[in-house]
């Protein structure tokens, strides 16, 4: 996963209230799964332009692999498949469809979550403020939670004071909203978030 804050704009407003408000930020994100984009998407008010699989041919797809299925196989009809074969079983297939002319708009339709993405999003430091209460949490996809902290150490580090108490809703607020589904590691989780920049900065 890449991701790179490519532009920003904030108006000389001395009110934080109102500077989040009127802000709007805009990131490259590359190399995350559709599954991530999924969810990244239903993230309003934001602008979202995402690599086409109708106009793309994805022959030999990147894919992103989740730890939880690394070296793990299944046994199907005699024979046993790991990810990775399933990955290029996929991938074959969908090329001999565009092959005897299948519209890449059709043969996208056996694609996997798993494929990799390009996107380019917007938003206004409001929505993003949002965006990473919710999605730097523990309780969030691995996934998504790995790109929230890296917009997040993006911006701590471009916009000089203004994301420095921004973090999941247990360092944010100062308790955690989630209940019985807590992880129940809120201290770690507020030491982790408050020297967030400080690895990159002592490097």
């Amino acid at each position: 996963m890449r991701v790179v804050l490519i532009a920003k704009n904030l108006p000389p407003l001395n009110d934080e209230k109102e500077l989040l408000k009127h802000s709007f930020f805009t990131f490259l994100v590359d190399g995350i799964s559709r599954a991530c984009s999924h969810q990244l998407v239903r993230h309003r008010p934001a602008s979202y332009s995402q690599q086409s699989q109708r106009y793309v041919a994805m022959v030999n797809f990147p894919y992103v692999t989740p730890d939880s299925v690394k070296g793990k196989s299944v046994y199907i009809e005699g024979k046993r498949l790991s990810y990775e074969k399933l990955m290029a079983l996929v991938g074959k297939f969908y090329e001999g469809l565009v092959e005897q002319g299948v519209p890449k708009e059709d043969a996208r339709f056996v694609l996997p979550n798993a494929c990799a993405t390009r996107i380019v999003f917007t938003m206004n430091g409001e929505e993003l403020v949002h965006f990473l209460r919710l999605r730097t949490c523990s309780r969030a996809q691995w996934e998504i939670r790995d790109l929230a902290v890296s917009v997040l150490k993006l911006l701590r580090r471009e916009v000089s004071g203004l994301f420095d108490r921004v973090g999941p809703n247990c360092y944010y607020l100062g308790y955690c909203t989630e209940g019985k589904k807590s992880c129940g590691r809120p201290d770690e989780v507020r030491r982790y978030f408050s020297t967030l920049n400080e690895e990159e900065e002592n490097a």
